[in-house]
């Protein structure tokens, strides 16, 4: 069982290097985001340890802004890079610099070879209760946004800027340009986490629908957090949708706020018995015992 992994980190290098080697197999490589805006001496202790492997790559550096489309170019620039490499692997996973395997590789690879290829992605169809914000969740696609300087900025919010000056001009720009966008045609709108376990045949059909479907592509560049919807919506209206299981295998405990919680070693009994294969997140800075606890158990 072959695995790619796709990691996106921008800070807590040696979090990152612990999280590769402990990935590592003779079955495994690594595709590597490392935010733009990251500093120098972060990259650097970052690549440096990883350089000598050699199936570690890294990916072109994009600077990642939170709720706009360049977390969706990244993960699409790793499936670019697997299929060009022409890697081989069955499975490519999604990660963040702050997950971790609460598994073995031994027990991930079985979980894997005996779903029957099966891809795994949360989801489910827009509106949704479980997205409170914004009509369910459909604000985030029926409305247009924009990035500015790291900020996500909808036609639908006032008062968006410090300066009263911006604020008018965003104003009189929304009242005179159409609000309310439309739709792509037969299309239903999906969402979920940003986190999937894919087959390699199924980012072979993404890779070509996004290089086919540039309109839909172009939609989504103007929705706000488009990595929780983007893969869901392509995949749930696909042949691949009687092969998906709603299931990213991540444990994760989410704030009211929408933020994941840092898990720490008193969470760890609650994770480590779930059938999950990772958790997130964890933060070296805050608890990094629950790691060692992971590492004895996993062994």
């Amino acid at each position: 069982m072959n695995i790619a992994y796709i990691i996106l980190a921008h800070k807590l290098p040696e979090q990152l290097v612990r999280l590769v080697c402990k990935l590592n197999t003779d079955t495994t490589s690594f595709f590597i985001h490392v935010d733009k805006k990251t500093d120098d001496e972060t990259y650097k202790r970052i690549t440096e340890p990883l350089n000598i492997y050699k199936n570690v790559y890294f990916l072109k550096r994009r600077a990642c802004d939170w709720g706009a489309f360049n977390m969706v170019e990244v993960a699409l620039d790793g499936i670019r890079k697997i299929l060009t490499l022409n890697i081989q692997c069955d499975y490519i996973i999604s990660l963040t610099g702050q997950d971790y395997p609460i598994k073995s590789n031994k027990q991930i690879q079985k979980v894997l070879y005996e779903s029957g290829k099966q891809n795994f992605v949360e989801y489910f169809p827009l509106p949704n209760k479980r997205w409170k914000d914004g009509n369910g969740g459909l604000d985030r696609i029926n409305y247009w946004y924009f990035n500015f300087r790291g900020r996500s900025i909808a036609f639908i919010k006032k008062d968006q800027f410090e300066s009263k000056a911006l604020n008018f001009l965003w104003s009189c720009l929304a009242a005179i340009l159409p609000i309310r966008r439309k739709l792509p045609q037969n299309i239903e709108m999906f969402g979920g986490s940003a986190y999937w376990c894919l087959t390699k045949d199924c980012i072979e059909y993404i890779n070509k629908f996004v290089q086919r479907d540039r309109k839909l592509v172009n939609f989504f560049k103007f929705t706000l957090i488009p990595d929780e919807s983007f893969f869901q919506t392509i995949l749930l209206n696909s042949q691949f949708k009687s092969r998906i299981v709603n299931d990213n295998l991540r444990y994760i405990v989410w704030f009211a706020s929408s933020h994941p919680e840092i898990l720490c070693k008193q969470d760890f009994e609650r994770f480590i018995s779930t059938d999950k294969l990772f958790a997130r997140k964890f933060d070296v800075t805050v608890d990094e015992d629950v790691l060692d606890m992971i590492d004895r158990a996993t062994y």
